[in-house]
């Protein structure tokens, strides 16, 4: 009986060019389907960012075009010789200690509340997660309308026969008042991720620490707050960043007075590059704000990190 036996037979030079082919031509066919969203991201995104952090070591004027290597002298003056950033440095600390615990426990208060089974749960929804929608240029209308001198709190002030107050003079208010807008503006989304973590917490939990006696405080302190603790994380890192990067409030209500009190590093960032056209100090001040968030964000994580740990 005749045996038959594979035989590899040596391929030919043309063969192993073709297949040569074939290998590059595979390797480089998914590189070829990203290009359509690697280019813009190239182009639109690191190119800008590049281009601006070599802008940051040097004193470009937008208007003249003039540029010259400065080395790190526009981030100097910024930290040694510039009252106005070192103020809108603050400030926006201030908005970001202000604002991030606020819109925390006020998403927080809201996101329990809504997750009884009350009637008309949805359109409860609907009101605080709209006003997260509306545009900033149409929140700052409508709060200038409430708020200005001539506005509806100063009206029923004046029937009741308090003393009006101004945006113009007050730097306590106008503070207040920043920080009443963004907890207004932005608390919507905040509640509906806490609301989500929340319906996400098996019953089971609830039902035997009920049967052990405890009551709705015991639930919330030892069930809802710890399992908690990765969506709280969570928001107050969006939080984190969002605030670090608030303009539209603060440049359309107040312009940053008075007297500079609400002024943030956002607003000082487009003066600086585009009132007064020093692109080289506006993009120092764009890459001081973005270590900032930066670390913030690490620091986050990071805590995020161990909660998961402690989690297992």
């Amino acid at each position: 009986m005749a045996q038959h036996r594979d035989v590899t037979l040596p391929m030919t030079g043309d063969k192993i060019e073709r297949r040569r082919i074939k290998l590059r031509t595979t390797d480089i066919l998914p590189f070829l389907f990203l290009l359509p969203f690697a280019i813009p991201f190239l182009l639109l995104f690191v190119w800008p960012l590049l281009h601006g952090f070599y802008l940051s070591f040097t004193d470009y004027h937008l208007i003249k075009g003039t540029s010259n290597f400065v080395g790190f002298r526009n981030y100097i003056n910024l930290f040694l010789h510039d009252p106005v950033f070192l103020t809108s440095l603050k400030n926006t600390l201030l908005f970001v200690a202000l604002n991030v615990p606020v819109v925390v426990i006020v998403a927080l208060g809201l996101a329990l509340l809504l997750s009884y089974p009350l009637k008309g749960k949805a359109l409860f929804r609907a009101v605080f997660v709209t006003p997260y929608f509306i545009s900033g240029a149409a929140t700052a209308i409508l709060f200038q309308f409430i708020f200005l001198p001539s506005g509806l709190v100063n009206y029923y002030l004046g029937k009741l026969g308090i003393q009006s107050f101004s945006l113009e003079t007050s730097t306590v208010v106008a503070i207040c008042v920043i920080v009443l807008i963004t907890v207004w503006w932005r608390v919507g989304l905040a509640t509906v991720v806490f609301l989500a973590g929340i319906e996400d917490i098996p019953d089971q939990f609830y039902e035997a620490a009920r049967v052990d006696g405890a009551g709705s405080w015991q639930c919330f302190r030892y069930i809802t707050l710890p399992l908690l603790r990765p969506v709280m994380v969570f928001v107050i890192i969006i939080r984190l960043i969002a605030t670090f990067s608030m303009f539209d409030q603060v440049y359309l209500v107040t312009q940053g007075g008075p007297y500079g009190s609400t002024r943030v590093l956002l607003q000082y960032l487009y003066e600086t590059a585009f009132s007064y056209y020093n692109l080289g100090s506006g993009s120092a001040i764009g890459w001081i704000l973005f270590f900032l968030i930066l670390s913030f964000s690490l620091f986050q994580l990071r805590y995020l990190r161990l909660s998961s740990a402690y989690d297992r």
